[in-house]
């Protein structure tokens, strides 16, 4: 093999290589990941807090509300925009013990349990295609929340489940 012969395919492979290196690297920065999406999501805004409620000496008593098996979740203040993104459900329930909106996305398909749910907040079911069940303390259906655009107010205290597909 002569030395041009080599050098030409030494410049080829090298140039091979660093087309091969880019676009393999190109998916995994788009791979699809196990969490929430961004993008096509839905603003709530939280309606305003129970009356009497805020961080007071009376949280030191209170409990925050929760869900089982966990989800992320963000704090926000009455009147406050929080985006639900594509593929979540959003649920806003009062937390008396920091005298915020509590507000979880339900990402993942599964059965929430519910703890200290209580008042009025609010849902939208940003998932594609997906409707969301709320059951009652006996396993019994209360509603059935369809994919919709329109956030709405919804009174927790009679939910003890949700399943979000």
């Amino acid at each position: 093999m002569s030395r041009t012969w080599r050098s030409t395919l030494g410049v080829v492979g090298a140039l091979l290589w660093v087309l091969v290196s880019a676009f393999a690297a190109g998916p995994a920065q788009a791979a699809a990941s196990d969490g929430p999406r961004d993008g096509g999501g839905h603003t709530m805004v939280m309606p305003p807090a129970p009356r009497g409620e805020g961080p007071s000496s009376r949280a030191a008593a209170a409990v925050s509300p929760t869900v089982s098996p966990w989800a992320d979740y963000v704090h926000t203040t009455s009147g406050s925009p929080v985006t639900c993104a594509s593929g979540n459900l959003c649920t806003g329930v009062w937390d008396p013990v920091v005298g915020k909106y509590k507000v979880f996305f339900l990402y993942r398909c599964q059965q929430y349990s519910l703890s200290h749910w209580n008042g009025v907040g609010q849902v939208v079911n940003n998932q594609v295609g997906a409707a969301a069940f709320f059951y009652g303390q006996n396993g019994q259906v209360l509603d059935v929340v369809l994919p919709e655009p329109t956030p709405f107010t919804y009174d927790w205290t009679p939910v003890w489940s949700i399943r979000n597909c």
